[in-house]
């Protein structure tokens, strides 16, 4: 039973009792700027902090190595966030119980593993492709709003392995101050946009003068409503959210505003309730006490947060501190990555589990990002037969494939949100990755096996779906119940009972009394 006077934010190590820090002092380690310059970029750093033997080092430098060759930058970890690893991540703690099916969820969203070599055939790719949307920095989807890159992407305090942005081995920054002036003219000149994301990248590692002046230059539009800061650094560097940056912030967005002020959002990515710490509470109180609401973008993750447990603790424990879950996003389908793909049938049933049993300003919105530029597709699960088809989301195992209708009227038929292996790379990649992890029933992708010739025959680890009796969801949930189902929802039920506890409470006042007290 949760007991309500525990902490429930996540404890990591003191950074002082980690082998690569155990010399740095408390002023070293809560200086942004000492985090930025030592980031975690090698297996030597790596294996200082958590436990490797040695062919897991070997496979971690061999996956850095070949992702470095196609160009690509993939390993970089703030020192913060790399303390929140558990020091064995191959034999993780959660619930106060050591898991034999799942490793560190910080491990798999930082650490290269051979999993990020495996599984090439991810179909159409590019449910964010810049380029073919774009003028200058300004990339648009929709009729009313924009994402304006001012950030690299190689300007994260911490690469995601799980990133749809693959990092250029370019150690550039900040994107061209030409590009980020045309899609400020484009914001301008387009009077539809009343709305602006302000992205990367990070786009909170920029310099503070030069997003100074961005903010600046949109305080001048006055079609312009609303702005928002897509960033991770409350995640995984909280000690850069200082006073000072949120004032330059609260300043900038309205300082050439005549009307009413623009409403700034900062929006962030939490994905497991390990990340949800004291040092990111703080931070995004002080963000909060700015004036700012903070909303959170979560990405369904296999391996990561794919349990009904971990996305109710993870989405109540971010509201908890200030954050409002805004987005479960599906993974993408892009090259590396497709390990991570939750089918979405399953996110569909998390959520049609989740409404109810934690409260409905908790519960995100289940979406997929649809590649080739189609936009977000709502997956939310409806208590409503509409069609009186008499069918359930969690009735029967779906097809792998289905028909998308977009925002705009278009369709997509026969979509698929797996990757796809031939039978055979299928079980050279398990054997591989449980070889790395150091036993079996860990590494479980959902993949489509075809043949040489591309037919579906099976879809991998799909033999059941996940099942909630009320009984179930209740301790799942750490609710105490009130029947062999339920918890208490009817406090009319038992009166008697609370009549009888509500006399010996403090709240029972004699009436004579009463007066004085208020």
């Amino acid at each position: 039973m949760m007991n309500t006077d525990d902490n429930f934010l996540y404890q990591p190590r003191k950074f002082n009792t980690i082998e690569l820090w155990k010399d740095i002092t408390t002023e070293q380690w809560n200086d942004p700027n000492w985090q930025k310059k030592n980031s975690i970029r090698t297996v030597a750093q790596l294996k200082q902090v958590i436990i490797l033997n040695k062919h897991q080092e070997k496979e971690i430098q061999r996956t850095i190595n070949t992702l470095q060759k196609e160009g690509k930058e993939p390993f970089r970890i703030s020192p913060y966030y790399a303390s929140l690893m558990q020091e064995d991540p191959f034999h993780p703690v959660f619930f106060s119980e050591k898991s034999k099916k799942r490793l560190d969820p910080i491990f798999w969203q930082s650490v290269p593993t051979p999993a990020n070599l495996l599984f090439p055939d991810a179909g159409l790719e590019g449910a964010m492709d810049e380029g073919s949307r774009s003028y200058g920095a300004a990339y648009q989807r929709y009729p009313n709003r924009v994402a304006l890159f001012v950030a690299e992407n190689t300007s994260c305090a911490s690469y995601c392995v799980h990133c749809q942005r693959a990092k250029s081995l370019d150690s550039t920054v900040d994107v061209s101050s030409n590009e980020v002036d045309k899609g400020l003219f484009y914001i301008g000149y387009n009077t539809n946009i009343n709305e602006v994301l302000v992205t990367g990248g990070d786009a909170l590692m920029i310099s503070e003068k030069r997003l100074q002046y961005i903010l600046e230059e949109l305080s001048k539009i006055p079609h312009l409503r609303a702005i928002r800061i897509a960033t991770r650094v409350p995640v995984v560097l909280p000690m850069a959210i200082t006073d000072e940056l949120l004032e330059l912030i609260k300043i900038s967005a309205n300082k050439h505003n005549t009307g009413i002020d623009k409403y700034v959002y900062f929006m962030t990515h939490i994905n497991h309730f390990q990340e949800i710490t004291e040092d990111m509470a703080k931070a995004v109180k002080k963000i909060t006490s700015h004036g700012f609401t903070i909303r959170n973008q979560t990405v369904l993750l296999n391996h990561v947060n794919d349990t009904y447990r971990i996305l109710a603790e993870t989405f109540r424990r971010m509201f908890w501190i200030g954050v409002h879950p805004y987005y479960l996003l599906q993974c993408h389908k892009e090259r590396g990555i497709v390990h991570f793909i939750t089918p979405i049938q399953v996110g569909k049933i998390y959520m049609k589990h989740l409404q109810g049993w934690i409260s409905g300003i908790t519960v995100p919105r289940y979406a997929a990002n649809i590649e080739g530029g189609g936009g977000k597709v709502l997956l939310m699960p409806s208590g409503h037969d509409t069609l009186n088809q008499e069918s359930s989301i969690d009735d029967k195992i779906s097809e792998s494939y289905a028909t998308i209708s977009t925002w705009d009227n278009k369709k997509i038929f026969r979509y698929e949100a797996l990757g796809r292996a031939t039978k055979l790379e299928f079980d050279g990649a398990v054997k591989i990755m449980d070889s790395f992890i150091g036993r079996k029933g860990v590494f479980l992708p959902k993949i489509i096996i075809v043949d040489e010739k591309g037919n579906h025959i099976e879809t991998t680890n799909r033999t059941k779906l996940p099942g909630f009796e009320k009984s179930k969801k209740s301790a799942l949930l750490d609710y105490k119940l009130a029947t062999d189902e339920m918890p208490l929802t009817n406090p009319a039920e038992i009166a008697e009972i609370l009549e009888e506890e509500f006399k010996k409470s403090k709240y029972n006042i004699p009436q004579q009394l009463q007066g004085i007290f208020l």
